[in-house]
């Protein structure tokens, strides 16, 4: 639940360059370069995930703290990815407002939190996109024959998650 927090250590650390090929003029920077490298990150970060299309606006101003943001798509859902430009090169540092979660991770997550078995589910995407302070709803069904409804509640962008209610 952590590896959105890579994402953004990857990029910083690497200074990765994004911009480039295409630039229309000295003034403007191609997102084309971007839109490779994110889907590229977010396929590292989350291997078991399929990254869909990256969406991005198609240029840029080549300015140092220019930004931009650029939408993925994975499955059954879309991830906000923010862009920084630390230079006029096209050197980015990439943010973004969102937790990935898993649905096997936040099932796996509730059913250990239980007294007794449970067969949890918490939907039907394989993946779940929240920003800090939003939930997830999971239904419980326990091995004595009673369900619950597990609140989940996201704390911050890496994904940590607690239950915040159980009904």
């Amino acid at each position: 639940m952590r590896r959105l927090a890579a994402i953004v250590l990857v990029a910083l650390a690497t200074g990765a360059m994004l911009g480039g090929a295409g630039a229309a003029s000295a003034s403007t920077l191609s997102t084309a370069r971007a839109r490779d490298e994110i889907a590229r990150l977010v396929t590292t970060a989350y291997p078991d995930l399929e990254v869909g299309n990256v969406v991005c606006p198609p240029t840029t101003r080549g300015a140092a703290g220019t930004t931009f943001t650029c939408t993925v798509q994975v499955p059954g859902t879309f991830l906000v990815v923010d862009a920084t430009q630390d230079g006029t090169t096209g050197q980015v540092s990439l943010t973004t407002p969102d937790a990935v979660l898993t649905k096997p991770a936040m099932e796996q997550f509730v059913a250990a939190s239980t007294s007794i078995g449970a067969l949890v589910d918490c939907g039907s995407a394989p993946a779940i996109v929240r920003r800090p302070g939003q939930t997830v709803v999971c239904h419980a069904l326990l091995d004595d024959g009673t369900g619950r409804t597990v609140t989940l509640s996201v704390r911050d962008t890496a994904g940590t998650v607690v239950i915040a209610s159980v009904t």
